[in-house]
């Protein structure tokens, strides 16, 4: 067999091999809340373990002991330890595709990817009205224990902050256990007060939360809860981010008319962290807002492409490749009101720092505009702007 295959052939050849089948051929699987699971034919987990999984609607299979996944050829491949050629030889080979096939091949997989999609789709929107009614059912968050946790770390909550508000008692979910009808479920492993942003998403809806639980210490100090997991003893982390972020912001400070000028962080902290100095100082915020963007690369934006780093190495030495300084034009980023003159950008110095400094000069060039002045403001090396704070 020679020459490269088209994408109607390899197609054919996953449709002719359905993965359940070829999976089934090496190892028993059975249904377990509607997923395939069973003992890897690869690595040989054990089937309690249930990380091996056939996805049937997708064509793929994953385990996440070996860890490895793709598709039915990439199963044959490491199964019987074949190169990919050999693979397809097991799987029935090429076989002559005429038009008529290739049509049904097409219908086929467009079919399939408009089904995920939907589903996709589906999934994102009924955890969007979930996180909604939790987000509806907080409470303001100022005199409250999130509010005394903002105090602990010097830090001012904005009056007009409608961001952010306070649950008494929010559930923390890790991982997932069988429940009595042999249905996997989530699993929560600890519940308390807690923190939650609100995430507006460019078309000025609701899309998700950002979550910080909190613990209240014998001195009466609130701090960030300690989660540990209880199957490995490994420290978690207090916050959780839900939804959808992308494109997304938390508005952490409201400005009483259009807002001319626009803080951005990439945390809740680091932005409150410098709206306390501008409201200590007397500064007017008037026609200023605050934004979280939740992590760096929301804040950025998708790149164009990807850099070598110049220093960090994989384990082959080959340079890790990390998003570059110019942003992806079909990525429009965070949607910047028409009527900002000025941004400054937050970049933590706690953080990788060429690619923060590729991250932050990518959001530079994403917004800026004709006569909107771009200020990038770095804290210092191995520090956030909290800390600059609190040592000021």
């Amino acid at each position: 067999m020679s020459g490269r295959f088209t994408e109607a052939e390899l197609e054919d050849i996953k449709q002719r091999n359905p993965i359940a089948d070829v999976a089934g051929g090496y190892t028993k699987l059975r249904r377990a809340g509607g997923r395939l699971v069973g003992a890897c034919p690869i690595c040989g987990g054990r089937t309690s373990s249930q990380r091996f999984e056939v996805i049937e609607k997708d064509g793929t299979w994953v385990c996440a002991v070996c860890p490895d996944g793709g598709d039915v050829i990439r199963l044959v491949e490491k199964v019987e330890g074949c190169d990919f050629l050999a693979a397809i030889e097991r799987l029935g080979g090429r076989v002559a595709i005429d038009a008529k096939r290739q049509k049904e091949i097409f219908e086929e997989r467009e079919r399939k990817r408009l089904a995920r999609e939907k589903t996709a789709a589906d999934y994102r929107e009924a955890e969007r009205k979930r996180l909604f009614r939790t987000w509806k059912g907080a409470l303001p968050i100022h005199g409250t224990l999130a509010a005394a946790y903002f105090e602990g770390r010097g830090l001012a909550l904005p009056e007009r902050c409608p961001g952010l508000r306070f649950l008494p008692d929010m559930k923390y979910f890790h991982g997932e256990r069988i429940d009595d009808r042999g249905r996997k479920v989530a699993r929560v492993i600890h519940s308390g007060p807690g923190m939650c942003g609100a995430f507006i998403r460019p078309d000025g809806k609701f899309g998700g939360l950002h979550l910080t639980w909190f613990n209240v210490q014998a001195d009466g100090r609130v701090v960030k809860a300690e989660i540990v997991d209880p199957d490995t003893g490994e420290m978690l982390n207090a916050k959780k981010m839900r939804g959808s972020k992308t494109g997304a912001y938390i508005l952490v400070s409201k400005a009483l008319v259009l807002p001319r000028r626009l803080i951005l962080g990439e945390g809740i902290e680091t932005v409150d962290s410098v709206f306390t100095p501008w409201l200590h100082a007397g500064r007017s915020i008037e026609d200023t807002e605050f934004w979280a963007a939740g992590d760096l690369g929301n804040l950025a934006g998708r790149a164009n492409t990807t850099i070598a780093h110049p220093s960090l190495k994989r384990p082959n030495n080959s340079p890790v490749r990390v998003p570059d300084r110019f942003p992806d034009p079909d990525d429009p980023g965070l949607a910047i009101p028409d009527s900002v003159e000025e941004m400054i950008l937050l970049g933590d110095g706690d953080s990788e720092a060429f690619l923060t400094e590729c991250a932050m000069e990518r959001a530079a060039r994403r917004y800026g505009r004709p006569g909107r002045v771009i200020r990038i403001a770095m804290a210092p090396s191995e520090a956030d702007f909290n800390d600059v704070l609190r040592a000021a």
